[in-house]
């Protein structure tokens, strides 16, 4: 059954039959066809930013975002024609909620009469700290797969590429595996937030 879903990933030309059925594919399934298209998907959110680092991280999406959206798939559409349709429409949800928060901005206006609240005030220091101290705590508590590529990454500042050197991983590989910590480090966050409430 495995090697049916999977080769319904690889193989453009799957049985349309396969496909009316609904999916939920196994991680290994989903790494594979990360593996096999990447590059395709990568060089299509290279089309839309400036940065390598913007398209990696959202092309690093678009893959987490397949298995939630495969059973919309059009049968009659080969499937690395979809999948570059899925990358480029999350490419530009990414560009127009950055767009939203650039016009929610205020620019151009005299902000001379406005008083500096630059240096926090003590109770905001403390509340910061606060904060630090809880992703911190949340951080330590992560299995440690996804503990080490965030502290290398946020704390050490180690590009992708020397963190793959350090790990003995792939580039790709890496930037899942900082995508996936991010996403528990959340969760965890969330759970324990709601819990104080």
């Amino acid at each position: 059954m495995a090697t049916r879903t999977t080769s319904m990933f690889m193989d453009e030309r799957a049985p349309c039959a396969a496909l009316n059925q609904p999916v939920q594919p196994r991680p290994e399934e989903l790494g594979s066809t990360y593996t096999t298209h990447y590059r395709h998907v990568l060089r299509i959110c290279r089309r839309f930013f400036r940065q390598r680092e913007d398209a990696e991280d959202a092309a690093a999406e678009v893959f987490l975002k397949l298995h939630s959206v495969l059973e919309t798939r059009n049968e009659a559409v080969p499937f690395l024609p979809w999948v570059s349709q899925v990358a480029g429409r999350h490419c530009i949800d990414i560009l127009r909620r950055g767009k939203r928060e650039k016009g929610s901005r205020v620019d151009g206006a005299d902000l001379s009469g406005v008083p500096d609240y630059s240096t926090p005030s003590p109770l905001s220091q403390v509340l910061r700290n606060e904060e630090r101290l809880e992703v911190r705590e949340q951080l330590i508590r992560l299995p440690e797969k996804l503990k080490v590529p965030l502290v290398l990454r946020y704390y050490k500042q180690m590009s992708y590429s020397e963190i793959a050197r350090a790990l003995k991983r792939r580039v790709p590989a890496v930037r899942m595996m900082i995508f996936h910590a991010k996403e528990e480090l959340r969760r965890n966050l969330r759970r324990e937030q709601s819990g104080k409430n």
